[in-house]
């Protein structure tokens, strides 16, 4: 009786480490509209033209805001716009083996981010073209 007893008490510690292990395995669901605000800092390269941006940098720095919307995904891959009072641009992006990591790339640029709940993702912003190199950090935040 008492190794059934143990046996029993070993089974169901092992399966509630399992449930706890997996849990976090299903691929979070994406889609929707995402807000943006993020600090910049950055420098704009010397060329004859400069395309239409996002931001102005004033001393180096900006503090742009973006919404980001998902409207497409199958399973770890996505894609939709990020969009800011001046332009608009396209985003494909997957989700990391993890789960919990996203990784994104619009036009000229990438995003790294980290799913810290449903609707937050920590995220940042590395750009870098022939006009302007610029690097940045924020929270985009799901709107219900």
């Amino acid at each position: 009786m008492r190794k059934c007893t143990c046996l029993f008490a070993t089974t169901l510690f092992t399966m509630a480490i399992a449930v706890t292990v997996f849990a976090g395995s299903e691929i979070p669901d994406l889609k929707g509209t995402w807000t943006l605000e993020n600090q910049a800092v950055g420098h704009d390269k010397l060329t004859d033209v400069q395309p239409e941006r996002h931001v102005d940098l004033k001393n180096g720095l900006a503090e742009p805001a973006f919404t980001l919307k998902i409207d497409r995904q199958d399973g770890f891959r996505f894609s939709g716009t990020k969009a800011s009072g001046t332009r608009t641009e396209k985003v494909s992006g997957v989700i990391g083996f993890d789960n919990q990591t996203v990784y994104m790339v619009d036009d000229d640029g990438i995003l790294l981010c980290k799913l810290v709940s449903p609707d937050k993702m920590e995220q940042i912003y590395l750009h870098i073209t022939k006009h302007r190199s610029l690097a940045a950090r924020g929270m985009l935040i799901r709107k219900r």
